[in-house]
């Protein structure tokens, strides 16, 4: 057996191994971390919101996130302190707001290159049924995953 594979059982005990093992998406990620890659998008996404070109406002992030601002501004800091995020207030609107840097920029794109190639990657090996039905499958499990949260 491979030592780093995990062990899987198709039990209830076997549920977190079972998670770990085939539904860490983490792996297709290299120069950031997922976590990273989603705010930073997020962050892209809503730029220029309120006619700010670059601009994603901290309060407009946080609501749109879902976040507490305070939570929301420990992991600005954090990416700051890496170089992928400038942070800075705006005096006028009187709030602060983040840009992404040239650096966030660069490994967003290599980012979106690797899933476009991994995406590639997978239709290329499992024929278009198979996938069709296996992307349905990840989609029943997503929500009923959801709904476990909403419950617990």
């Amino acid at each position: 057996m491979d030592e780093n594979k995990i062990e899987t059982r198709p039990d209830e005990e076997a549920g977190e191994p079972f998670f770990l093992e085939y539904f860490n998406t983490d792996w297709i990620f290299s120069t950031i971390k997922r976590a990273d890659y989603l705010l930073l998008r997020a962050i892209q996404v809503r730029a220029g919101e309120r006619g700010k070109p670059g601009r994603t406002y901290l309060a407009d992030l946080a609501a749109g996130l879902n976040m507490p601002i305070p939570t929301l501004s420990r992991t600005v800091e954090r990416l700051q302190d890496k170089g992928l995020v400038t942070w800075k207030t705006d005096r006028a609107a009187g709030q602060t707001y983040v840009r992404l840097t040239n650096k966030a920029v660069e490994l967003m794109d290599d980012e979106s290159r690797r899933m476009r190639a991994a995406s590639r990657r997978v239709r290329e090996e499992i024929d278009g049924e198979e996938l069709d039905r296996a992307i349905e499958t990840a989609r029943k499990i997503a929500e009923i995953l959801k709904e476990s949260k909403r419950t617990s």
